[in-house]
């Protein structure tokens, strides 16, 4: 059952990254990503409310904690972009930090069956396959320890959430995008820039959050309820569906290798369901 509030929250991030990758466009990236993480602090008020949750200390701590972990997270993917190129970058930050809550979870709650095991195998290859892309410049070593760097905070980051106690609810989500926003937001007034995106472009950020808000939330559900291994694998599939979206809304080409990832992804969520 987990797996099935991964498939909901890679819907739900994967289309709120397709919408924030146009907002980041034309007003920037920081001022798209501060209006991002203060609508999900938002859509988790919301969901706490209305879904039973309690104020539990430790759980809020922990939440304010991960919301460090995806700030850094975020710096480092991005400082690794400017330092090399995405098909540098990306592909070891994207195993990375499946890797490391797949293995956690493996170590401590035993190896699962046969088809779950090959779900999340076919799963990581296949997020690799979906983020590669064939042009290497710049700084290899730098950008590979930028992508070393936000593959292990997002990776921790799973760790730290399925922590979490399920009564808490929502709430460490409010504290974690809290938490993220006050960084973001400070680092863009440290630099004299704004802090939001202009009124043209904040409505398509605050849309786009919303629903990369949701896609988080059922993440975090399913954490607090079911197995770490299935919703991180399957949960971290929404690269397929920003894919997808960019090739039918903004006419980006599918390269073989992705093809062959998106494919993979199906056949990794089927497994796991399954399994």
């Amino acid at each position: 059952m987990s797996a099935g509030y991964g498939v909901a929250a890679s819907l739900g991030i994967g289309l709120g990254d397709h919408i924030m990758r146009g907002a980041a466009e034309r007003g920037g990236l920081r001022q798209a990503l501060a209006a991002a993480f203060l609508t999900g602090a938002g859509v988790a008020t919301i969901g706490a409310l209305v879904f039973p949750s309690q104020w539990l200390a430790a759980d809020m701590l922990l939440g304010a904690v991960t919301g460090l972990l995806a700030f850094l997270g975020l710096v480092s993917l991005y400082l690794g972009y400017a330092s090399a190129t995405a098909g540098v970058v990306g592909p070891p930050a994207a195993v990375i930090s499946v890797i490391i809550p797949v293995t956690v979870d493996f170590a401590v709650g035993g190896v699962p069956g046969p088809r779950i095991v090959a779900g999340v195998l076919v799963g990581v290859l296949s997020v690799m396959a979906i983020s590669y892309a064939p042009h290497f410049a710049g700084d290899l070593r730098r950008g590979l320890i930028f992508s070393a760097g936000a593959g292990c905070s997002y990776g921790t980051l799973f760790v730290a959430l399925d922590q979490l106690s399920p009564e808490s609810g929502f709430w460490p989500v409010v504290a974690q995008r809290t938490v993220a926003f006050c960084l973001i937001a400070l680092v863009s007034t440290v630099r004299r820039e704004s802090v939001f995106p202009n009124r043209a472009i904040l409505a398509t950020a605050v849309l786009g959050a919303s629903c990369t808000g949701v896609g988080a939330l059922s993440f975090v559900y399913g954490i607090q309820h079911g197995d770490l291994a299935p919703i991180t694998v399957t949960g971290t599939q929404y690269a397929a569906v920003t894919v997808v979206l960019g090739i039918i809304f903004r006419g980006e080409r599918l390269f073989w290798w992705q093809a062959v990832g998106l494919c993979g992804t199906v056949t990794a969520v089927g497994l796991i369901v399954t399994g």
